[in-house]
């Protein structure tokens, strides 16, 4: 029993340190600028490609852990639901933009599969919005 309270306690404090990350101020400039895309057309430039990077970077980590088992979809839906949601929309394009440039079509792959198992957990779980 107190080796599942650690485990627990060890994802707990994973999360909270990406979580806490996610909020500087760096990465608040990143959403934002990722943010305004909804409302132009697609922008390639170098700032943006870093703030795509950046905010990809978090996802893609969380969506390791969470294949691996070592975070929980609940979590992640609680702590970073709404925003993982509302980025991926402008954010997805540019990504596959990259795979292509890149010849690399597994690409912040596991960005996408976070983003795929949320929206699956939450159409499961109506009212974990």
């Amino acid at each position: 029993m107190e080796l599942r309270h650690l485990a627990r306690t060890r994802r707990t404090d994973v999360i909270m340190r990406v979580y806490d990350r996610f909020g500087s101020k760096e990465m608040v400039e990143a959403i934002y600028s990722i943010g305004q895309l909804r409302s132009q057309n697609l922008d390639f430039s170098e700032g943006k490609l870093t703030g795509v990077t950046q905010i990809a970077i978090i996802f893609e980590g969380l969506g390791v852990l969470l294949e691996q088992n070592l975070i929980d979809i609940e979590l992640v839906n609680s702590l970073f639901g709404p925003t993982l949601v509302s980025l991926w929309a402008p954010i997805q394009p540019m990504i596959k933009r990259m795979r292509e440039t890149m010849r690399e079509p597994f690409f912040f792959s596991h960005f996408e599969y976070l983003y795929n198992r949320l929206n699956e957990y939450r159409k499961e779980n109506p009212h974990a919005h």
